[in-house]
This record gives C-alpha cells, sequence and structure tokens, in this order.
C-alpha cells in the first residue's frame, strides 16, 4: 500500500515541477533576451591573422608547429 502512495505523490511532484516550468517560462525567455551578447566582428579577424602568421613561419621553418 505504502508503494502505492509514493506512486503518486511522485506523479503529483512531477505534475507541479511541469506546472511550475511552464510558468517560469515566459519570464526565462525575456530574461535571455534582455541579456546583451558583446559583438564577434574583431575577435575572428585577430583570430585569422595569427593563424595565417603561424603558418607562414612554419612554411618558412621559423615557427615551431
Amino acid at each position: 500500500m505504502r508503494s502505492v502512495i509514493l506512486y503518486y505523490v511522485v506523479q503529483a511532484q512531477a505534475a507541479e515541477r511541469h506546472r511550475k516550468a511552464q510558468r517560469e517560462a515566459p519570464a526565462r525567455a525575456a530574461r535571455r533576451a534582455r541579456r546583451t551578447r558583446p559583438p564577434r566582428r574583431g575577435h575572428r579577424a585577430r583570430g585569422l591573422r595569427a593563424a595565417a602568421a603561424r603558418r607562414v613561419l612554419t612554411v618558412r621553418g621559423g615557427g615551431s608547429p
């Protein structure tokens, strides 16, 4: 009998967690939308220049890789 009661308690807790997640979803989406991400334009260009310089040095025999 105890296992049957435990089964229903677990089912009720799972349902409550699901309802809570559904209620919080709009607030979570708004919070993510407010968060700004820095632009990544400059970082990629610097990385490409560094990679090209390493390749040139390697071809010329002056680099370690």
